[in-house]
């Protein structure tokens, strides 16, 4: 790998893995400071973009880059975190119908404003929110984004098990790595699949490209409750970020010579 290529490296995040501390060791791997342009969800995956050596003084011009989502919502539940990874605080037996999704599109594109969600590193008072949300202190006034959706389009409408949403979820939980409220989190997932696993819930798979620094978990609930219904974040991959997509990013067991090497780097694990 060139040096050009090396100061700007577009990696395949995988699920489970904190973007901090995937930059890090990245950085350690090159044996030079690193930095990133935007964190990615644990329970997420996709194209974060590492900076290492001068180029992370530039961190914020390439923040700057538009990005892209495939995201899928789960209708029926509501959590708190607005993914699979939080606690449920509602049900709904509401399911909205295919041709409401797809409508649902053009209300969001152009200029956009949301709530950023309580589970998320923006500071308030000088504590992460998601501090404030483990300590169930309440923040007072939850910041808002600006920014615009370039476009928003519905991909796929799906009947889906909640056995099979559920296990899905509870396997990417198991592969966190870092503290997460992960262990109570699976607890109550487990619960739920014995009493609602039979149930069929409905899902919406949809693509966004919009500017930084908006959260798809917020967009989400607008979206649900734009169509009156609960739903959750139940799969999330950033397939762009500029120009760089899956096809330009290294894979974290080629960069690491194989997977067993790379996570017991993420857990600290000395060779």
């Amino acid at each position: 790998m060139n040096k050009a290529k090396r100061d700007i490296l577009p990696v395949w995040q995988p699920i489970g893995v904190s973007t901090n501390r995937l930059s890090q060791i990245v950085g350690e791997q090159f044996n030079t400071l690193s930095s990133h342009t935007g964190t990615l969800d644990p329970m997420a995956e996709g194209v974060v973009i590492i900076l290492l050596g001068d180029a992370r003084f530039k961190k914020y011009e390439y923040a700057c880059w538009p990005k892209t989502y495939v995201f899928e919502i789960v209708f029926g539940l509501a959590t708190d975190s607005y993914d699979g990874m939080g606690f449920i605080k509602a049900k709904s037996t509401k399911y909205p119908l295919e041709k409401e999704c797809k409508d649902v599109c053009a209300k969001y594109v152009g200029p956009y404003s949301q709530k950023v969600p309580i589970y998320s590193a923006v500071k308030v008072k000088g504590r992460k929110l998601f501090e404030w949300g483990h300590s169930g202190e309440k923040p007072g006034k939850i910041p808002v984004k600006k920014g615009e959706i370039y476009s928003l389009e519905l991909l796929n409408y799906r009947k889906i098990r909640a056995k099979t949403v559920i296990d899905n979820i509870l396997s990417r939980l198991r592969k966190i790595k870092g503290n997460f409220r992960q262990e109570p989190i699976i607890l109550q997932w487990e619960k739920v699949k014995d009493t609602l696993g039979a149930t069929d819930w409905t899902a919406a798979r949809f693509e966004v490209e919009m500017t930084k620094g908006l959260y798809v978990r917020s967009l989400s609930q607008d979206i649900c409750k734009k169509l009156k219904c609960k739903g959750f974040v139940y799969s999330l991959k950033r397939t762009k970020n500029g120009n760089y997509r899956k096809r330009d990013c290294m894979d974290v067991a080629e960069l690491f010579g194989s997977w067993k090497n790379f996570y017991n780097l993420i857990s600290g694990v000395k060779p």
